[in-house]
């Protein structure tokens, strides 16, 4: 007889969904005895199902029939209220992510879950992937799958005539280049011999044909001919994939094709980027790469992701030089690339080929040549983002159980020793942060209880522990306890180790 089923709600798009996959195979492994079911939306779900880890999926008007069934285990990954309300319904043993009670009050479960929560407009010190959220809560880093990708230097090795798959499209325009980029990369392309071929879905198909038309080849696009099935079908016949942030990225990640990610816009991609090991990740080198939202008067990480680089780049991947060959023949100012690794944990990181993390970001000023103001509000100690971000994950690590203690203060230290500036602040505003919790508490406990913006008050540096801080305060309902956790975690980060 069976035991009681796992239910994941997954109301979410394509790329969403393909991120949960690590999570519904690791369920599946975990949980043999247990029926897995997934309800998600039946237009992102239904084509993917023969990429998908075993599971039985339900459109979400199967929502009333699964209410009658108790649950081992119920693990919401979508932000929408409709499956909050419907987590807060169910029966289950377990209960992880958002869920409303009878009252209609939003509780996060799960430690991680209620981190992931807490980087909503504050990720820019985040250096946890998506994925990796996904799972921590039910099971350790090291037992997560992992799809298994192509090494681009392995399979290619000089090879002409390789067929290049170019996804044009992205949910937002900030993410997505445009025309003239997508001309201009083709031509390069051709010119080396290879097969250029765009892809898109329905949304891409004016993009596409301006593309071919000014190519003079209207036979390389094939903007919307394909549904996702077949689409993903197509993507795992090709040796390489160039795209945007976007779902089909993760497809082609999953089906082990190596993918170059043009990282731009309000993005990061140490939250989103693909998954598997030894993919490239090409970025703007600006300090502000990454964000959530652009408060740029324009997205200065768009102009300097040009054809030119991302060619050359392009070029030398498949070109079989090797790591060394892309650091000492890189493809020009102002780019940054990325290759994904797993680290001592296992979890999803990103090592920068170049330029390396351990010089200041946009050292040369390339981002100011374009005349654009520095993101307003957004004032970091300089260079310091790749360091701060590498303390802020061993910390949360500590807290939640998965790192040593000594792994964050080592991080620590390191970041005293590259940024005393940054260290020093670091410490200052933790402690004025407990104050004005402790006084907030004495006094007037609603500007934390609330959904006000206090935790912004604290200098951005601080800012993954208020905002993570003030969440957990809602999440336990204002408890004297809380707050004393509250305190004690303040105090310990301004009594630098």
């Amino acid at each position: 007889m069976n035991e009681a089923p796992i239910l994941v709600l997954q109301m979410q798009r394509m790329g969403d969904l393909v991120l949960s996959f690590p999570l519904l195979a690791g369920l599946g492994r975990m949980f043999p005895g247990h029926p897995l079911f997934v309800l998600g939306e039946e237009t992102f779900f239904k084509p993917l199902l023969p990429l998908s880890p075993n599971a039985v999926y339900f459109g979400y008007e199967a929502a009333s029939s699964l209410e009658r069934q108790k649950y081992h285990l119920v693990v919401n990954l979508s932000h929408r209220p409709e499956a909050a309300a419907l987590a807060g319904r169910l029966e289950s043993d377990l209960c992880l992510g958002p869920r409303l009670d009878g009252g209609g009050r939003l509780f996060v479960d799960g430690d991680w879950q209620l981190y992931r929560a807490s980087l909503t407009h504050n990720n820019d010190y985040n250096m946890y992937h998506w994925a990796d959220l996904n799972c921590l809560d039910v099971f350790p880093a090291s037992m997560t799958p992992r799809p298994v990708g192509r090494d681009a230097h392995g399979f290619a090795a000089g090879r002409k005539n390789l067929r290049i798959g170019l996804f044009l499209g992205a949910s937002e325009a900030d993410k997505r280049p445009d025309a003239a980029f997508w001309v201009g990369l083709c031509r390069r392309l051709l010119e080396y011999g290879h097969k250029p071929v765009l892809l898109g879905g329905p949304a891409e198909q004016a993009l596409g044909r301006e593309v071919a038309g000014k190519l003079h080849a209207r036979s390389l696009n094939l903007t919307g001919r394909f549904s996702i099935g077949v689409l993903a079908e197509f993507i795992a016949a090709l040796d390489f994939f160039i795209c945007p942030d976007t779902g089909p990225m993760h497809i082609a990640d999953f089906l082990g094709v190596p993918v170059l990610n043009l990282s731009l816009g309000p993005v990061n991609p140490r939250e989103t980027g693909p998954f598997s090991s030894g993919q490239y990740i090409a970025q703007a080198d600006v300090e502000c790469a990454g964000c959530w939202r652009c408060t740029r008067p324009r997205a200065v990480c768009r102009l300097l992701l040009s054809e030119d680089k991302i060619a050359a780049l392009t070029r030398r991947l498949l070109g079989g030089a090797g790591t060394a060959g892309l650091v000492a023949r890189h493809a020009g100012e102002g780019l940054k690339l990325l290759r994904s690794r797993r680290d001592e944990h296992g979890l999803y990181d990103l090592d920068a080929l170049f330029p390396s993390e351990n010089g200041d970001a946009d050292k040369t000023g390339v981002a100011s040549r374009f005349g654009d103001a520095p993101n307003a509000g957004k004032k970091r100690p300089a260079g310091a983002r790749p360091a701060l971000s590498r303390f802020w994950k061993a910390w949360f690590g500590v807290i939640f159980g998965l790192s040593a203690r000594e792994e964050a203060a080592e991080a620590r230290r390191k970041l005293r020793a590259g940024h005393p500036a940054a260290d020093a602040e670091l410490s200052s505003s933790a402690a004025t942060f407990a104050l004005e919790s402790a006084a907030a508490f004495r006094t007037r406990p609603e500007l934390m209880l609330s959904s006000s913006d206090f935790w912004q008050k604290a200098p951005p540096l601080l800012r993954p522990f208020s905002g993570y801080a003030q969440m957990y305060a809602q999440n336990s309902g204002g408890t004297r306890q809380a707050f004393l956790k509250i305190l004690s975690l303040a105090e310990a980060l301004a009594d630098s180790p």
